[in-house]
């Protein structure tokens, strides 16, 4: 195969490579996005000099008026583009040291000698002090400032190098060595090029590089999404038993201590109601855990059965001094976790405890359907609350602290609501709107 078909193959090879590594690099998931983005637009623009070198390449040495238009065209674009080359390399070196904060002086530096280089290149056009294109064979031949030239691009790669070089300590060694071969080998080629005439050395040698480069952000962005994973998995343990820590709270140690005391006492005049007072203890804990852990729905059902294990422990310690009225119309429904129970502890707690002596009290839990909701009523005769008087009490979270954590958890639901109505003396109502 002819040397030009072969060059023009392995570049228009390469160039399509590179484009495709851009749009990887610019749609894959990353946690490095700052490093995957800037060496995106680097392969790309290896990816464009290839192509257009490809391009010269192939039509170089065709006779015809197109041909050296192509000619003319690929080789100004391709030279317009080197010197932008170093610039993003800079771009990616910042990027890629490790720092609080970038700073941006090498980029400023090498973009001021890439300007410099495209002014040289545009007002050489006409003269061929850079390069021309013979119009009578269609071939590229060098002019005399060709080395300068390729002495100025080098200056940017060499700014690049020794920055990388200086702030090798604050670099991972993989991205040290690939992001050095990128620059080195390039600068390597392009001083071997000024005395091997015929060949694209820099082009290739920069598409070698931004291979290497490519496989080195890959394996870097999957280690740090292994650590991710980790570090979720770690957050995820710590939230676990923040949950547990948070559900262990939400039973007040008052309410443990008093059921085991009096638990302790029936287990002289009574020993069959203290195990089942326990047995409802344990139960009781176990289900707030469970609870607390969930961040989906659960059934209506369940936290039912909750709650009134709950009032089994209540009705048990204060020796039946209230009386629980069920009217459950519909069960089969959905609600977040722990929304009934803290409202029946809240009239327990804050409403029936409070009753004057004799006085008994009464809940009545309630549910019905209507049109597109299910209301959930919790009903209790205790001594009830002035409510514009205690939300502008400072003590209203610690007073009411149950009721504020279902209305938290009903925001997990849309269109959900909580009503309290309550008059001093008439005892509370809470209305739960459940959408369904």
């Amino acid at each position: 195969m002819e040397l030009k078909y072969l060059i023009t193959d392995a570049e228009l090879w390469g160039a399509l490579f590179c484009i495709l590594a851009s749009v990887y690099l610019f749609l894959g998931r990353t946690i490095i996005k700052k490093e995957y983005r800037a060496l995106a637009i680097l392969e790309l623009t290896v990816g464009l000099v290839l192509v257009f070198d490809g391009l010269a390449w192939c039509y170089r040495g065709v006779p015809g008026e197109f041909a050296y238009g192509m000619v003319t065209a690929s080789n100004f674009v391709t030279f317009l583009i080197n010197p932008v080359i170093p610039v993003f390399v800079s771009i990616y070196v910042i990027f890629s040291v490790y720092e609080e904060k970038s700073d941006f002086t090498i980029f400023y530096a090498v973009a001021a000698i890439a300007i410099c280089a495209e002014i040289i290149l545009m007002f050489s056009q006409g003269s061929g002090y850079i390069y021309r294109i013979n119009p009578d064979t269609n071939l590229y031949e060098r002019g005399p400032g060709f080395p300068l030239w390729t002495l100025v691009n080098m200056s940017e790669a060499i700014i690049c190098i020794s920055y990388l070089t200086y702030m090798r300590k604050k670099v991972t060694k993989r991205r040290f060595i690939a992001v050095f071969c990128f620059i080195f080998v390039p600068i390597l080629a392009a001083g071997l090029q000024v005395f091997v005439y015929g060949y694209s050395l820099y082009n290739l040698a920069c598409l070698m590089s931004a291979l290497l480069m490519l496989a080195q952000a890959i394996e870097d962005n999957s280690k740090n999404l292994l650590n991710q994973r980790v570090m979720i998995s770690t957050k995820e343990s710590e939230l676990s038993n923040l949950r547990n820590k948070i559900a262990l709270s939400q039973i007040r140690p008052q309410f443990i201590y008093t059921t085991l005391d009096y638990a302790k006492e029936l287990c002289e005049r009574d020993p069959k109601r203290a195990k089942d007072l326990v047995s409802w203890l344990s139960e009781y804990i176990k289900g707030n855990k469970g609870f607390s852990e969930k961040d989906e729905m659960i059934l209506f059902s369940d936290e039912l059965d909750h709650t009134m294990t709950f009032l089994e422990i209540e009705k048990a310690v204060l020796e039946d001094a209230f009386e629980v009225e069920y009217d459950i119309r519909e069960k089969d429904f959905e609600l977040p976790a722990l929304t009934l129970q803290p409202v029946v502890e809240n009239a327990v707690r804050h409403g029936i405890r409070k009753l004057a002596p004799g006085t008994k009290g009464i809940i009545k839990i309630s549910t019905h359907r209507g049109n597109g909701y299910i209301k959930i009523e919790v009903k209790d005769n205790g001594i009830g609350f002035d409510t514009d008087e205690i939300t502008d009490n400072p003590d209203y979270e610690a007073e009411m602290h149950g009721l504020k954590n279902v209305e938290e958890r009903l925001r997990i639901m849309e269109n959900a609501e909580m009503h309290v109505k309550s008059y001093p003396g008439r005892g509370t109502t809470v209305e739960i709107i459940i959408p369904v």
